[in-house]
């Protein structure tokens, strides 16, 4: 055997520190290029009501949460309402994708479905809104308040006005239900909207808390007229296009944003129910929950805690049209049209959340049974 070392074939020697060199670019090309993946669920419309889009909103609005982590955000916009994200996460209960989910509300919170796929967590930032909103949504932190918004009726004043209508100044659910405004009012589907399900439990709680009188006798009387469509986009998209539908459950801030649109005053105005001399409107509270056995929890609570930031809250309004959580947000001009909360009298206060949880179901099943042909 030879006492020295062999030589090396300098083409073997050249291949060898190309591949060396070609190893330590990709590895470096992975740590600069790739970060790991935090999973937001939400609904399709979110944060893509205004000017620029949802893509060019939600970069700007989480953009520095990416950079102070190292992650990427991936927004999994679904095609359904909260209802449908529910069921999602508790399909993938046994293996959670998502870390966090936005845009359950205070009705659908309170069923065990919902429950069942959030971990409690209460932020440190909850100081910066108001507790009424924190106890309104879920006072056991299931849920962090995110927005919130008024559920009532819209209508087109290219359509009708209180000139021509006016009850409109103080519309009853009697006048909704005499056939020329119950052919004109275009509501959702409460199995599947969440405005829709407010305006069901609107109906009941001025009938049962108010009225005094059986609920379900509204709904008899306008089946066959009223127009019931499964979301808010089908809602609203009949009542845009179509010259006979006048009337649209839908936000109080609707307004504020038809005079955002326009430039203008707004051709869309607000009809609360008025009863005890009082309007009354269904208050909405949307929040962010941390999935249970989510991925990363530790990120999650740290992007809860950011929601309520600045950053985060201030494109709220003209991207969500919703009213922004923290109390410190001045609001845009055109939100003078929108109707307040300290405007109104809140309907959900005419029930506590116990009796809400225990008869929802049973009040969906008498809704069906009048609603749904037999």
């Amino acid at each position: 055997m030879s006492e020295y070392p062999v030589r090396r074939n300098p083409q073997k020697l050249i291949g060898a520190v190309v591949l060396i060199v070609v190893i330590v670019v990709a590895a470096y090309g992975v740590v600069t290029f790739w970060r790991p993946r935090f999973v937001v669920y939400t609904y399709s419309s979110f944060m893509d009501w205004g000017d620029e889009g949802a893509e060019a909103v939600l970069e700007r609005a989480f953009a520095p949460f990416e950079e102070e982590y190292g992650i990427d955000i991936d927004f999994v916009i679904l095609s359904g309402d909260a209802n449908f994200i529910v069921s999602k996460l508790n399909a993938e209960e046994a293996n959670p994708i998502a870390d966090v989910v936005i845009g359950i509300d205070n009705i659908l919170v309170l069923q065990e479905t919902a429950r069942n796929v959030l971990e409690p967590y209460v932020s440190p930032n909850l100081g910066l809104i108001n507790e009424t909103l924190v106890d309104s949504l879920d006072p056991e932190h299931y849920l962090t308040p995110f927005d919130f918004g008024l559920v009532t009726l819209v209508y087109s004043m290219n359509k009708i006005n209180t000139t021509t209508h006016p009850e409109l100044a103080n519309l009853t659910f009697a006048d909704l239900a005499i056939h020329e405004l119950a052919s004109a009012l275009v509501t959702e589907d409460p199995h599947f909207s969440s405005p829709g399900l407010s305006f069901l439990l609107s109906q009941i709680a001025v009938y049962e808390k108010i009225l005094h009188e059986d609920w379900t006798s509204w709904w008899d009387t306008v089946e066959d007229d009223i127009d019931v469509e499964e979301g808010w986009s089908d809602a609203w998209s009949l009542w845009s296009t179509d010259p006979t539908k006048q009337f649209l459950v839908s936000y109080g801030t609707d307004p504020a944003y038809s005079a955002n649109y326009l430039g203008t005053a707004p051709d869309t105005s607000i009809a609360p129910l008025f009863y005890e001399n009082k309007h009354w409107a269904w208050m909405q509270i949307e929040g962010i929950g941390l999935v249970k056995n989510g991925p990363n929890p530790n990120l999650g609570k740290a992007f809860i805690d950011y929601c309520l930031n600045v950053a985060v809250q201030q494109e709220i309004a003209l991207n969500q049209w919703m009213f922004p959580v923290r109390y410190d947000i001045t609001l845009p001009e055109v939100y003078d049209y929108a109707i307040h909360p300290d405007e109104m009298s809140i309907l959900n206060t005419l029930f506590n959340s116990t009796e809400i949880a225990s008869n929802l179901q049973d009040w969906l099943q008498q809704y069906d049974a009048v609603m749904i042909p037999g």
